[in-house]
């Protein structure tokens, strides 16, 4: 697998395109939706803002989470229901899915 961070194409629930570095791990997993073509045109997610995410589980029960790029990728459609992540040990694991959070746009502070 690829390692550190990559630019990626994060497309939000209105469809406005942003840039977002991502793991490359994740951009190289098809199921989670990041694009690369094109990131150069688009300007960085603010940074107010939440992407959305899956939540998971793995064999141990802990909780893991992966950031999706796109409303039709296969982990937040559900037609895919595992994911796999890289361990602190370099050991790829697998996490079932439990949960997904939407994107959410936060208010700066007072």
């Amino acid at each position: 697998m690829p390692r550190g961070f990559r630019w990626a194409v994060y497309e939000t629930d209105d469809g406005r395109l942003f840039a977002l570095r991502v793991d490359a791990d994740a951009v190289a997993a098809g199921d989670r939706g990041w694009l690369t073509t094109s990131v150069s045109l688009t300007n960085p997610l603010p940074r107010t803002w939440k992407p959305r995410i899956v939540v998971g589980i793995d064999a141990q029960g802990h909780i893991r989470h992966t950031r999706i790029g796109r409303l039709d990728a296969p982990l937040w459609t559900g037609a895919k229901l595992v994911f796999q992540y890289e361990a602190s040990d370099g050991s790829v694991q697998a996490a079932t899915v439990i949960g997904r959070l939407q994107e959410q746009k936060t208010q700066p502070g007072p």
